[in-house]
Protein backbone atom coordinates (compact mmCIF):
# COMPACT_ATOMS: atom_id res chain seq x y z
CA UNK A 1 0.00 0.00 0.00
CA UNK A 2 2.95 2.21 1.00
CA UNK A 3 4.51 1.70 -2.59
CA UNK A 4 1.17 2.34 -4.26
CA UNK A 5 0.62 5.41 -2.67
CA UNK A 6 4.01 6.69 -3.38
CA UNK A 7 3.32 5.78 -7.11
CA UNK A 8 0.19 7.29 -7.19
CA UNK A 9 1.73 10.79 -5.68
CA UNK A 10 5.03 10.47 -8.18
CA UNK A 11 2.13 10.55 -10.86
CA UNK A 12 0.19 12.84 -10.06
CA UNK A 13 3.54 15.30 -9.61
CA UNK A 14 4.49 14.32 -12.92
CA UNK A 15 0.83 15.03 -14.36
CA UNK A 16 0.54 18.60 -12.40
CA UNK A 17 2.67 20.46 -14.81
CA UNK A 18 0.68 19.28 -18.31
CA UNK A 19 -2.41 19.32 -16.38
CA UNK A 20 -1.89 23.13 -15.34
CA UNK A 21 -0.42 24.26 -19.21
CA UNK A 22 -3.97 22.61 -20.35
CA UNK A 23 -6.07 24.29 -18.09
CA UNK A 24 -4.43 27.55 -19.36
CA UNK A 25 -4.55 26.60 -23.08
CA UNK A 26 -8.56 25.97 -22.49
CA UNK A 27 -8.75 29.00 -20.33
CA UNK A 28 -7.49 31.11 -22.80
CA UNK A 29 -9.43 29.70 -25.66
CA UNK A 30 -12.25 31.65 -26.41
CA UNK A 31 -14.55 29.88 -29.37
CA UNK A 32 -16.20 32.28 -31.91
CA UNK A 33 -19.28 31.40 -33.57
CA UNK A 34 -19.53 33.99 -35.70
CA UNK A 35 -15.62 33.47 -37.21
CA UNK A 36 -15.22 34.63 -41.07
CA UNK A 37 -12.12 32.02 -41.45
CA UNK A 38 -13.16 28.42 -39.74
CA UNK A 39 -10.46 27.30 -37.27
CA UNK A 40 -10.27 25.07 -34.53
CA UNK A 41 -8.89 25.83 -31.07
CA UNK A 42 -7.11 22.57 -30.57
CA UNK A 43 -4.12 21.06 -28.92
CA UNK A 44 -2.17 17.71 -29.32
CA UNK A 45 -1.02 15.94 -26.13
CA UNK A 46 1.19 13.15 -26.32
CA UNK A 47 -0.08 11.10 -23.25
CA UNK A 48 2.73 8.30 -23.73
CA UNK A 49 3.10 4.84 -25.02
CA UNK A 50 0.92 2.89 -22.73
CA UNK A 51 -2.26 2.95 -24.08
CA UNK A 52 -3.26 1.56 -20.36
CA UNK A 53 -2.87 4.58 -19.05
CA UNK A 54 -4.40 7.00 -21.19
CA UNK A 55 -7.68 6.58 -19.70
CA UNK A 56 -6.46 7.14 -16.20
CA UNK A 57 -4.62 10.15 -17.73
CA UNK A 58 -7.78 11.78 -19.91
CA UNK A 59 -9.93 11.22 -16.54
CA UNK A 60 -8.01 13.26 -14.67
CA UNK A 61 -7.49 16.14 -16.67
CA UNK A 62 -11.48 16.12 -17.41
CA UNK A 63 -11.87 16.68 -13.71
CA UNK A 64 -9.16 19.35 -13.56
CA UNK A 65 -10.70 21.24 -16.16
CA UNK A 66 -14.08 21.07 -15.08
CA UNK A 67 -13.09 22.08 -11.72
CA UNK A 68 -10.85 24.95 -12.43
CA UNK A 69 -13.21 26.50 -15.81
CA UNK A 70 -16.58 26.84 -16.63
CA UNK A 71 -15.97 24.14 -20.05
CA UNK A 72 -17.65 20.67 -20.40
CA UNK A 73 -15.33 18.60 -20.59
CA UNK A 74 -16.20 15.12 -22.80
CA UNK A 75 -13.52 12.12 -23.73
CA UNK A 76 -14.60 10.34 -27.22
CA UNK A 77 -12.83 6.92 -27.72
CA UNK A 78 -12.60 4.99 -30.98
CA UNK A 79 -13.94 1.79 -29.58
CA UNK A 80 -17.41 3.97 -28.88
CA UNK A 81 -17.05 5.80 -31.98
CA UNK A 82 -16.91 3.69 -35.49
CA UNK A 83 -19.10 6.37 -37.24
CA UNK A 84 -19.99 10.14 -37.57
CA UNK A 85 -23.41 8.85 -36.30
CA UNK A 86 -22.07 7.24 -32.87
CA UNK A 87 -19.93 10.14 -32.33
CA UNK A 88 -22.71 12.91 -32.24
CA UNK A 89 -24.65 10.27 -30.37
CA UNK A 90 -21.97 9.55 -27.44
CA UNK A 91 -20.84 13.28 -27.94
CA UNK A 92 -24.00 14.90 -27.02
CA UNK A 93 -25.15 12.11 -24.62
CA UNK A 94 -21.91 12.43 -22.44
CA UNK A 95 -22.07 16.79 -22.63
CA UNK A 96 -25.66 16.66 -22.00
CA UNK A 97 -25.65 13.86 -19.04
CA UNK A 98 -24.26 17.23 -16.48
CA UNK A 99 -28.07 18.53 -16.82
CA UNK A 100 -29.10 20.09 -13.56
CA UNK A 101 -32.21 18.81 -11.92
CA UNK A 102 -34.59 21.13 -13.43
CA UNK A 103 -33.66 20.20 -16.95
CA UNK A 104 -33.70 16.40 -15.95
CA UNK A 105 -37.30 17.05 -14.06
CA UNK A 106 -38.28 18.98 -17.52
CA UNK A 107 -37.16 16.54 -19.96
CA UNK A 108 -39.10 13.44 -17.55
CA UNK A 109 -42.22 15.07 -17.22
CA UNK A 110 -42.03 15.96 -20.80
CA UNK A 111 -43.49 19.95 -20.26
CA UNK A 112 -40.64 20.53 -22.88
CA UNK A 113 -40.61 24.41 -24.17
CA UNK A 114 -39.80 23.07 -27.81
CA UNK A 115 -42.34 22.91 -30.40
CA UNK A 116 -42.16 20.49 -33.76
CA UNK A 117 -40.63 17.01 -34.09
CA UNK A 118 -38.22 15.74 -31.54
CA UNK A 119 -34.93 15.57 -32.69
CA UNK A 120 -32.65 12.51 -33.06
CA UNK A 121 -30.55 11.57 -30.43
CA UNK A 122 -27.45 12.28 -32.90
CA UNK A 123 -28.50 15.61 -34.27
CA UNK A 124 -26.62 18.88 -32.90
CA UNK A 125 -29.84 21.27 -32.01
CA UNK A 126 -29.72 18.53 -29.17
CA UNK A 127 -26.48 20.29 -28.32
CA UNK A 128 -27.02 23.46 -29.58
CA UNK A 129 -30.28 23.77 -27.35
CA UNK A 130 -28.34 22.51 -24.46
CA UNK A 131 -25.07 24.47 -24.92
CA UNK A 132 -27.84 27.71 -24.91
CA UNK A 133 -28.89 26.98 -21.52
CA UNK A 134 -26.06 25.40 -19.80
CA UNK A 135 -23.57 26.64 -17.30
CA UNK A 136 -20.61 26.14 -19.70
CA UNK A 137 -18.85 29.07 -21.79
CA UNK A 138 -17.40 26.18 -23.66
CA UNK A 139 -17.33 22.25 -24.53
CA UNK A 140 -13.91 20.56 -24.77
CA UNK A 141 -14.21 17.77 -27.29
CA UNK A 142 -11.19 15.43 -26.34
CA UNK A 143 -10.36 12.66 -28.81
CA UNK A 144 -8.57 10.09 -26.70
CA UNK A 145 -6.92 7.51 -29.14
CA UNK A 146 -6.55 9.44 -32.58
CA UNK A 147 -4.02 6.88 -34.11
CA UNK A 148 -7.19 3.96 -33.69
CA UNK A 149 -10.26 6.42 -35.26
CA UNK A 150 -10.69 6.24 -39.15
CA UNK A 151 -9.07 9.15 -40.56
CA UNK A 152 -11.87 10.33 -42.68
CA UNK A 153 -14.03 10.06 -39.67
CA UNK A 154 -11.34 12.22 -37.90
CA UNK A 155 -11.55 14.43 -40.30
CA UNK A 156 -15.42 15.23 -40.48
CA UNK A 157 -14.85 15.87 -36.76
CA UNK A 158 -12.58 18.49 -36.85
CA UNK A 159 -15.34 20.24 -39.65
CA UNK A 160 -18.02 19.96 -37.76
CA UNK A 161 -16.48 21.27 -34.78
CA UNK A 162 -14.36 24.20 -36.45
CA UNK A 163 -16.40 26.90 -34.73
CA UNK A 164 -18.30 25.22 -31.80
CA UNK A 165 -15.46 23.09 -29.42
CA UNK A 166 -12.16 23.11 -28.28
CA UNK A 167 -10.33 20.30 -29.70
CA UNK A 168 -7.81 18.34 -27.45
CA UNK A 169 -6.19 15.16 -29.69
CA UNK A 170 -4.52 12.22 -27.80
CA UNK A 171 -1.74 10.39 -29.27
CA UNK A 172 -0.15 7.36 -28.45
CA UNK A 173 4.09 8.38 -28.41
CA UNK A 174 5.29 6.02 -31.23
CA UNK A 175 9.24 5.58 -31.38
CA UNK A 176 9.97 5.27 -34.89
CA UNK A 177 13.47 2.63 -35.58
CA UNK A 178 14.89 2.90 -39.06
CA UNK A 179 17.26 0.38 -39.98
Amino acid sequence: MLLDSQIQATIEEADLTTFENLVSFVSATTVDHHRREPSIPSGLIVAGPSIASHGFFFDRLGQKITADTDATFVVLTSGECPNLKMLLRNLIKKATSKLDNADEQEDRGGNSARTGPKPLDYDLVVLQEWYSKAQTDKIIVTIQDSEAFDATLLVETIELFRYEAVLLIGVRLIHLVLG
